[in-house]
């Protein structure tokens, strides 16, 4: 194997072709059309080319807008999140870009969720003092 040739033109498209097809390096170097390139050539190549293969299983897409939840529910939510990005046996730039993510928002999260059942509480005693205020109001008018 030729460890010093330039790839060329052509082996760049193809390589890229197959990178976004879904097929890994090793799954590239397998393939046998690059015999005179290492697998780690072929790796290093897709990295310095930034060549990133689609997600098959992303659920990226599948996001919603999603409600307040308790602690508990918030930690299945989160553990579950966690074990999907472990059983991935491939990691790109926005795998650990979603990890650090998720991470992020359990560090927050419980801090986040006091102050909004504080402010809940907050806004529960202001409504009480409207409706008290509308009936001191109604009494006035009366007298």
């Amino acid at each position: 194997m030729n460890l010093t040739q330039r790839w060329s033109p052509t082996e760049i498209q193809m390589l890229r072709e197959m990178v976004e097809q879904g097929l890994s390096a090793d799954d590239i170097f397998k393939s046998g059309k690059f015999p005179e390139r290492t697998h780690r050539a072929i790796d290093t190549e897709i990295r310095r080319l930034s060549i990133v293969a689609p997600h098959k299983n992303s659920d990226a897409t599948h996001i919603t807008e999603a409600g307040i939840v308790d602690l508990e529910s918030f930690v299945k939510r989160y553990v579950d999140a966690f074990d999907k990005l472990c059983s991935l046996t491939d990691y790109d730039k926005a795998d650990l870009e979603r990890f650090r993510l998720i991470h992020t928002y359990a560090r927050d999260y419980p801090a986040l969720l006091a102050e909004h059942e504080r402010l809940k509480q907050v806004e529960e005693g202001i409504a009480e003092i409207n409706r008290r205020l509308t009936v001191l109001e109604a009494q006035a008018q009366t007298s």
